[in-house]
Parts: C-alpha cells; structure tokens; sequence
C-alpha cells in the first residue's frame, strides 16, 4: 500500500455516476469509453443525467482506503468502479492521460461498504445514509470530523446509485 501526503489546500472531489463523458474532456472520454468498452464490455451510457455527490475531503479518503482493503490502493482523482468483473484493480492505460485509470468491481466495492458498514455500525439504507449525511452538511462542528464516515455515506450512495443504473462510479476531481 502506498502512502499518500495530503496538505490541508488539497481539492476536494466527488463521486460521479455516469459516463467519462461526465468527467473527462470530449477526446479524452472518447478513448476512455473505447477502452474499458474493449476491456470490460462496457456499452456507452445513455444520456440519463449523471449523479454527483456531496464533496469529498481528500484526507477523508485517506483514512476510508486504511479502513477499506479493497480500495485501499485505489487512488482518487483517477478510478473507476465498474459494472463488470474485474479481478482486484487494474490499471488501464489510456492514451494522453498522464497516469494509468484505476479499475476496479462495482460489486466488490458495495460488498467492501456493507462489511465496513457493518463494523463500524453504520448505515446502508438510503434514508439513512442520507440522513446522516445531512447531519454533517448541517453541523459546522462536524464538518472536520469523522471525515472517513462522511467519505462513506458519499461513496455508498454513489455506488449504490451506480449499481441500480449499471453505470460506472467515477472518483472525480
């Protein structure tokens, strides 16, 4: 596992549920979709609109992926959790993209959430995990707390959303 200094200015991010087209420039989606299409038999996303979360605090991240095995060498800012079998994580090169794309299961990562879920005691119901959610948004106090379970609630309803559409959950920058 590699480790990973964040500074305090670092950018927040979001969990995008869609196409690369949703968070990559036209040419570079393009390739993107040709290659994990070719890889992992991924078919074009149909123009729903894309599902976004709540911000992320990269250090939130950080302290998830110590939780988390199976994300925990997954970096953010260029994965990809997908609808399709993938063997642990794999790393796609794509062409005019500095570093290779992350990918990794949809379903090895929401199972990975509900056994976290499960230690930590935490929810994975959608009025649950939203209401928790807002409870952080809301509380000024809590915004630089727990920043793993806010990581959580985030991710989870993102690829809880991925899954029900059976659309790539994208860590975007």
């Amino acid at each position: 596992m590699q480790s990973a200094v964040v500074s305090s200015s670092a950018v927040a991010f979001t969990f995008v549920v869609g196409s690369a087209r949703d968070v990559f420039a036209p040419e570079l989606a393009r390739a993107v979709e040709q290659k994990l299409s070719s890889r992992f038999g991924l078919r074009s996303a149909v123009d729903d609109e894309s599902y976004r979360s709540d911000e992320v605090e990269p250090r939130g991240w950080l302290a998830l992926r110590s939780r988390v095995r199976e994300i925990s060498n997954v970096d953010a800012y260029q994965a990809v959790f997908v609808p399709a079998p993938v063997k642990g994580l794999e790393e796609v090169t794509i062409p005019n993209l500095a570093d290779p794309l992350h990918v990794a299961s949809l379903d090895t990562l929401l199972k990975a959430l509900q056994d976290f879920a499960a230690q930590a005691s935490l929810p994975t119901d959608d009025v649950q995990l939203m209401d928790l959610a807002a409870r952080y948004l809301e509380d000024d106090s809590l915004v630089d707390q727990d920043l793993d379970v806010q990581t959580y609630l985030q991710l989870m309803l993102s690829a809880k959303q991925a899954a029900a559409r059976q659309q790539p959950l994208w860590v975007a920058g």
